[in-house]
């Protein structure tokens, strides 16, 4: 166990922000994180790292707040927080967010109305980090490591929680191979082939179509894909997320059309949203509801105005190791990166050919949603097929039932 520990660690801090030496390192996460955040601290030292710092952040904190604070004091947010991220970026730190809750169901059941105001205040005041760090100003990786309460909803028992849980981690994380990190490199390329097709064909429109789905989303012809790994300011190629499945652009914000229905629960604000539907209409979400938590749903479409329009378009086929597992991870890292997905809120700049240092307007105008909030919705399976729409309408497959065929 301590060498697959050991050799997680060296993938997040090699691949995931591809640190050097010289660079400190930010570990944000829970307590009950701490025994990796220290694998992950001692390898950053080996590699050269002069200071790692863990932030570690406490959601029955959170609760307790949400629970029983005055209602005014909920959109209080101290004035270090803007400072203290700007510094990070500034100095160029590589910036890890290790995810893997205590208690994944801390907050379900907590007022959603207070609820969005402390994440609404809370957005504001990280917008500025969060714009940066999605240009790529700095590297930046999310990555999860179990816990077992998280384990035991995954896998429907506690029993041999880690033992079990790992069997279905190693092959998503590629650990189970003789070089981990050659591997993630190998897949890194075929990520970078499909992305290319996408750049070289400049879709009108991505059709999905399956049970409930019948969505299309605008495009425009500067729009760029992604996958796999990306370029950091400095020129270096780290891994956002480990894992990655995907291959995503930012779309056309005033032209998503039609329904859509989630194939996969999600966490939204703290709370399990099950079954969720949208209806766009000119770009928004016109009709939204959902079999459960759906006033929780509501309240997050209620944080932001651009909060209804999409910001990401995601292709992954259902090859993908976490889709083959046949398991819900009830984290979106991991989900999401299962199968096909859209999300709603902010846009990334780095999808627009030639914007980089572009103004908020000028990315406006050219139709990236920009927003407080960011949240991926899963919209794939093996029944649903996905379809590249040229200028003219003609449609040419590029998913049939789940896999790629292109």
């Amino acid at each position: 166990m301590n060498t697959m520990i050991d050799s997680y660690a060296d993938v997040v801090l090699r691949c995931g922000v591809a640190l050097r030496a010289g660079q400190p390192v930010l570990i944000r996460t829970e307590p009950i994180q701490r025994h990796f955040a220290l694998a992950l601290a001692r390898r950053a030292y080996e590699l050269g790292a002069p200071y790692v710092h863990a932030v570690y952040g406490d959601p029955f904190l959170d609760r307790a707040r949400l629970d029983l604070a005055r209602e005014e004091h909920l959109t209080y947010v101290p004035s270090f927080v803007q400072p203290t991220y700007r510094t990070y970026i500034e100095e160029n730190w590589a910036s890890i967010s290790l995810v893997g809750p205590e208690d994944p169901d801390v907050l379900d059941g907590v007022d959603p109305a207070r609820l969005g105001k402390a994440r609404k205040a809370m957005s504001i005041a990280t917008q500025e980090w969060l714009t940066r760090v999605s240009a790529g100003e700095i590297p930046w990786n999310v990555c999860l490591y179990p816990t077992e309460r998280w384990a035991e909803k995954v896998l429907g028992a506690s029993d041999d929680w880690e033992e079990r849980i790992w069997e279905e981690l190693m092959p998503i994380l590629r650990l189970d191979r003789d070089d981990p990190v050659a591997a993630w490199q190998d897949h890194d390329r075929e990520l970078k082939r499909r992305s290319e097709m996408m750049d070289r064909a400049r879709y009108d429109r991505i059709h999905f179509v399956g049970p409930g789905t019948d969505l299309h989303v605008g495009m425009r012809p500067d729009r760029i894909f992604i996958g796999g790994s990306g370029t950091a300011k400095d020129g270096r190629r780290f891994f956002a997320n480990l894992p990655t499945e995907e291959i995503f652009s930012a779309p056309d914000a005033g032209r998503t059309e039609g329904t859509v229905r989630c194939t996969r629960p999600v966490d939204v604000m703290g709370s399990p949203v099950e079954g969720a539907s949208f209806r766009f209409k000119d770009g928004a979400v016109v009709e939204a509801s959902a079999e459960k938590n759906g006033a929780v749903l509501d309240q997050f479409l209620g944080i932001d105005e651009r909060g209804r329009y999409l910001g990401e378009v995601s292709l992954v086929g259902t090859d993908s190791p976490i889709y083959k597992s046949g398991r819900v991870f009830h984290n979106i890292l991991l989900d999401e990166n299962a199968t096909c997905h859209i999300a709603l809120g902010n846009g990334y700049t780095k999808c627009v050919e030639g914007a980089e240092g572009w103004t908020q307007d000028q990315l406006r105008a050219a139709g990236v949603n920009l927003s407080l909030v960011h949240l991926d919705f899963m919209i794939g399976s093996d029944e649903v097929s996905v379809f590249g729409v040229r200028s003219d309408g003609r449609e040419e497959k590029l998913i049939d039932n789940g896999r790629f065929v292109v």
